[in-house]
């Protein structure tokens, strides 16, 4: 287990919305620069945030181990690929869930991974780290690596290096050529299946929804394939039923985008009267 060390605090400064302090609770200036070159690249706050927890636990690991950032060899990032192979997971309680359990927010176990569901075809989560958790912290700390290297102000070599280049026939024979794999500790990700909802599950989940405006978010999201979030950023301005386009504000480049959007979507968009307001 790694220690809980450290932290990534989310900031009002629009220049910084994340910081990595250490165990100290000092800033890690590494860290901080990676990110200023993120925001440089019009990566969004959701995407710093992810890198950054990618970071944390990379921290916490050279923490236990005592090992400096930059001191880092390949020795120390294979053995991190290896540990994230076989560490357990570890989980704290959610905030809605700390009432029924006497307040308490420790670290809980979760359960072993079950079957996927049969309907929607989405598996559950397990006890250790799934693949696709550890490919993208490998890609993260590769590419954190890779720009203190080419600034001068991490190690010689990057710890996480590029997978070795394989050799194989083109189908226009006579010569070799070279293909790259992305990084030499990233693990292979299975092919996944898309995601299916049946039409009489889609139509039953349509009508047990309550409200209006709840159906004119499902119809907009399964005919145009937006976001939630991306969704909850369209206001009344925004639909053109004669049209039928939706505009949406995008997550990545936080541009307004017009998608094309089914009939009965705007339907039920045009029906939503009188929905209740949260009770405080």
């Amino acid at each position: 287990m790694l220690p809980e060390t450290g932290s990534l605090i989310e900031t009002p400064d629009p220049q910084r919305p994340y910081v990595l302090l250490d165990a100290e609770g000092a800033i890690v200036a590494p860290v901080e620069a990676f990110f200023a070159e993120l925001q440089a690249n019009s990566r969004p706050a959701t995407t710093i945030r992810s890198y950054g927890m990618d970071l944390l636990r990379w921290w916490r690991f050279l923490s236990g181990w005592g090992v400096a950032w930059n001191r880092v060899s390949r020795r120390d990032a294979r053995d991190f690929a290896r540990w994230m192979q076989i560490a357990p997971k570890v989980s704290r309680v959610r905030w809605r869930h700390r009432a029924s359990s006497g307040g308490s927010s420790g670290p809980v176990t979760r359960p072993a991974a079950g079957v996927p569901n049969p309907v929607t075809g989405r598996a559950a989560p397990g006890r250790l780290y799934s693949a696709s958790t550890r490919g993208h912290c490998e890609t993260v700390l590769r590419s954190f690596y890779a720009f203190h290297l080419e600034e001068g102000t991490g190690p010689i070599i990057n710890p996480f290096p590029q997978a070795r280049e394989r050799r194989r026939l083109p189908a226009a024979a006579g010569r070799t050529a070279r293909q790259s794999t992305g990084g030499r500790y990233r693990p292979s990700l299975p092919q996944r299946l898309p995601r299916r909802l049946p039409d009489d599950c889609f139509n039953e989940l349509f009508a047990a929804l309550r409200y209006n405006r709840d159906r004119a978010l499902l119809a907009f999201w399964v005919s145009n394939g937006a976001r939630a979030s991306e969704l909850l950023t369209s206001r009344q301005r925004d639909p053109l039923p004669g049209e039928q386009l939706l505009g949406v504000i995008r997550k990545g480049s936080r541009a307004f985008q017009q998608l094309p959007s089914s009939p009965d979507a705007f339907v039920a968009n045009e029906q939503q009267v009188d929905y209740p307001a949260k009770a405080a």
